[in-house]
Order: structure tokens, then sequence, then C-alpha cells
């Protein structure tokens, strides 16, 4: 069974060379099991592409994304692996109090590096 209309709106990538920092921004309203399917695999070539050209610092935007589940947080939580594994650093900004609390909740906040926003992320990468 198909389910029309649940496609993703794709993810948006701004790249910060004299930083070494790609900002990956969700374009979806909902990271849910309809649509992380698609998002992984183009978020996981993403990463590694960038980081095979010398990236080291990836900031993933959550500011349009309203509602997410647990393949949402899966999702966050490949990023996190793919970017360790590779010795490269990922933070998350601008993410709704209550998807803060479901990250406290599953015990993986503690793992990830969170800031209020973008401008947060970028200035803890400047400041090393």
């Amino acid at each position: 069974m198909e389910i029309v209309g649940k496609k993703s709106q794709g993810l948006s990538v701004t790249t910060l060379a004299e930083d070494k920092t790609v900002i990956v921004s969700f374009n979806d309203r909902s990271l849910n099991f309809y649509i992380t399917d698609s998002l992984k695999e183009s978020l996981k070539t993403t990463i590694s592409q960038k980081i095979d050209e010398g990236y080291q610092h990836f900031v993933l935007n959550l500011e349009q994304v309203k509602i997410i589940d647990s393949c949402g947080v899966g999702l966050i939580i490949v990023a996190n692996n793919v970017t360790a594994a590779k010795n490269a650093r990922l933070y998350l900004c601008n993410i709704k109090p209550f998807i803060v609390k479901i990250f406290e909740i599953m015990r993986i906040a503690k793992h990830l590096s969170i800031y209020e926003t973008e401008n947060d992320a970028l200035n803890a990468i400047k400041k090393g």
C-alpha cells in the first residue's frame, strides 16, 4: 500500500567552506515513518560526500520539524553515528522543546550537541 501525499520535501544543504561546516535543514514538517526511509539515504549520502570533500562539522537545523516519531529519532541517531564514525561532529539546532524532551526521555540527549539557534551552533564550531 502506498501512502499518497507522504513524500519527503527533502533536505536543504548549505556549505560554509571557511569553517568546514555543512548546514542541513529538513524541509518537512514531520519526521515520521512515512518519510524517514527516503530521507535516511539522502542524509547519509550527503554527510558522507561532504566528509569526503573535507567538511568536519554538520549542523542539523530542525526549525521546520513540528512532529517526530521513533523513526525520526532514528534518523537523528543515524546522522550522529555516521558523523562520529568518520571523525566529524554533529550539532542540532532549532529544536522544539517537546522534541528535546523526547530526546531526554529516550536518554539520547546527552549524546547529542543541542543548540537553541543555528547561530549558537555556528559559534560553538568557531570556538572549537
